[in-house]
């Protein structure tokens, strides 16, 4: 009688096992499975989630929400007049840090502003004269001859600069500091100037760049405050950091 040799077992079936592997015999392989060969990993939905989704697409006007917010708080500091660089340091204080005040930034501004009303009110009266005393030049200057036009041109304006970049410089040492006496922001203000005599150039040109935005009343309302808040913060840095401009 011929003896048969026993029969080797049956390899399970299916694309997903196989016998032998470097982990042993008998132990599932993971494989692609047979729908997804072909396709992409876009088509699979593997990777980043598209930008114009919901999630996307709220995050993305996150920021501009932000600076819309800030806006709208600070125009109402502004209302009451006396609250002017108490509003404008607020919504530098909010833009200047929006990974930490985005999700509230009208409540930061607006608080901000209730802070230092007190303190800063007095800044904003001389905010008011120096903005007078342009308008009063600009009134002037043209009935003058030209030769005591270029003169009055030549006195007035370092002493116009000088003060709009003293005022610039109080309201970006204001908005860090809530708490502080005004002779010590005075003090920082003063101190910013001294030690950022480029920033100090700088920041009464692009007040008057940005004008349009606070002249203009749709634009004033969207972000005449809050974006050359930004960008005249951007300008002077941390007040609490050195540096040469």
């Amino acid at each position: 009688m011929t003896t048969r040799a026993p029969a080797a077992p049956a390899a399970p079936a299916g694309p997903s096992v196989l016998p032998t592997d470097l982990r042993g015999p008998g132990v599932p392989v993971p494989t692609t499975p047979e729908h997804a060969r072909g396709r992409s990993r876009f088509e699979m939905g593997i990777g980043r989630r598209d930008p114009l989704e919901a999630r996307g697409l709220v995050r993305l006007l996150t920021k501009p929400a932000a600076f819309l917010a800030a806006n709208w708080a600070a125009l109402l500091g502004i209302l009451s007049v006396v609250g002017i660089v108490p509003a404008l340091a607020g919504a530098t204080r909010t833009t200047s840090d929006l990974a930490q005040y985005e999700d509230a930034a009208f409540r930061t501004t607006l608080g901000h502003v209730r802070r230092t009303l007190r303190r800063d009110a007095p800044m904003s009266i001389l905010l008011l004269l120096v903005l007078g005393g342009i308008g009063t030049n600009a009134l002037v200057l043209p009935q003058m001859d030209a030769s005591m036009r270029v003169f009055a041109v030549g006195l007035m304006l370092p002493v116009m600069w000088l003060m709009i970049a003293l005022l610039s410089a109080y309201v970006a040492a204001a908005s860090r500091d809530q708490h502080a006496e005004r002779a010590a922001i005075v003090l920082g203000a003063v101190t910013l100037v001294m030690r950022r005599p480029l920033a100090a150039l700088v920041a009464p040109a692009l007040v008057a760049v940005l004008s349009p935005l606070w002249l203009l009343a749709p634009l004033t309302i969207a972000c005449g405050v809050s974006v050359p808040a930004w960008v005249v913060g951007r300008v002077w840095g941390d007040p609490t950091v050195e540096g040469p401009g």
